[in-house]
């Protein structure tokens, strides 16, 4: 249970910083390397590999070698952790919604 909280205190981490989703926004469309994900964003390059490092503690990229280059890809998986955490709130904000709806539709029928 410990390290499967660990696991999601990781993604979590890495999903707070807003460079780290526009990485992962990037990889969306498949893998690149460094250089690629570096020209994307004013930061430094190692800048950019710290970042990666991060993304793939959380297991939310993957890393592979093709020669010199290394090639990172999204790995979706993990964010499944997020999506179940949210789930409870979107659920609350659906039934939040429908009641207003329905508060809106009776005062509108009553005028």
């Amino acid at each position: 249970m410990v390290s499967n909280l660990a696991s999601e205190q990781r993604v979590f981490q890495a999903l707070a910083d807003p460079t780290r989703r526009a990485i992962l926004v990037l990889l969306r469309d498949g893998s690149r390397p460094v250089g690629a994900i570096a020209s994307e964003f004013s930061i430094s390059r190692p800048g950019i590999s710290k970042h990666l490092r991060a993304l793939r503690d959380a297991a939310l990229v993957r890393e592979t070698r093709e020669g010199r280059n290394r090639l990172y890809e999204l790995n979706a998986e993990p964010l499944r952790v997020a999506d179940e955490w949210l789930g409870f709130y979107r659920h609350m904000w659906q039934h939040k919604l429908r009641n207003l709806k329905t508060f809106l539709e009776a005062r509108e029928r009553r005028t």
